[in-house]
């Protein structure tokens, strides 16, 4: 749903050695959303939460590129941690949900009860984010990409979440009408939603080419806030394409996806080999 570099935490001895031990633990012991249980810890102070949350961003982007449930799940758990901080809080519950967002993403449909606690952990810190910041568009469109995966598994739910659904996206585009991301997500509702629930793929064609030129000319800004969505855009845009038939389009934006970020696994191993099957 990444053009984020994969540059090491840059942090001292102490910070690094301590990062370890808890992403250790974590991984021994939190394997899932009931991690969000345990015991809060201390609150880290402005350069560690700094740190703790390059990592962080960093480790999500790896993770999806790889498709590795394990890798997001530590991040998440890291990204837990740094919600104690004094003026990051907003953006470390902001990347606990999308490291849960990813991991639906990654679970097998047929693992429903695991989908939908995962999706209900990231809706508790994407209302958390949006209580502490409700100004943040990524928060506010994730916010409503999740309750739309809700609606997914859960269509009777659709009379209570859908207006939820919309609500948040339209705060979503009220604060981050230039965000490629708000418009990444909100293409994805158009494109996954049956037409006689509003659903189009070719206006969700449209919203994922505006998000790939919002992309582009985004400014590099805080290195911390997201930044993911440039590629992920160009693989929107070429299932779109597949999906209608056009192959030859199809196949250009996947390799501009691929130009953008290489190690992109969603198109090197999932899109491109369906395009393959389907053309020859």
């Amino acid at each position: 749903m990444l053009p984020i570099s994969s540059n090491a935490l840059q942090s001292s001895v102490f910070f690094s050695t301590a990062c370890i031990l808890l992403i250790g633990l974590l991984a021994c012991g939190a394997s899932g959303p009931a991690a969000s249980t345990t015991p809060a810890s201390p609150a880290f102070g402005p350069s560690a939460t700094d740190s703790l949350l390059r990592e962080v961003k960093t480790q999500i982007r790896s993770a999806t590129d790889t498709g590795s449930i394990d890798s997001l799940r530590q991040a998440r758990a890291l990204a837990k941690q740094a919600t104690n901080s004094a003026d990051r809080a907003a953006l470390a519950h902001y990347y606990a949900a999308l490291a849960d967002y990813r991991i639906v993403n990654r679970l097998s449909e047929d693992a429903e009860d695991r989908r939908e606690q995962v999706l209900q952990d990231a809706l508790t810190h994407l209302k958390r984010a949006t209580e502490l910041d409700s100004t943040m568009a990524d928060a506010w469109a994730l916010l409503s990409g999740c309750y739309g995966q809700m609606m997914g598994m859960n269509p009777m739910q659709g009379m209570s979440l859908g207006p939820k659904a919309n609500e948040a996206m339209k705060q979503a585009k009220e604060h981050g009408a230039d965000n490629p991301r708000v418009w990444i997500i909100d293409g994805t509702s158009d494109f996954y939603a049956p037409s006689m629930f509003g659903g189009d793929e070719e206006r969700a064609l449209e919203k994922f080419r505006k998000a790939a030129r919002l992309a582009e000319q985004a400014p590099a800004d805080d290195p911390l806030m997201p930044s993911w969505g440039h590629a992920e855009a160009h693989a929107w845009i070429g299932l779109a394409h597949l999906e209608a038939g056009r192959y030859d389009q199809a196949r250009t934006a996947f390799e501009t996806a691929l130009d953008l970020n290489p190690d992109y696994g969603w198109v090197q191993s999932v899109l491109l080999p369906r395009l393959n099957e389907q053309t020859g």
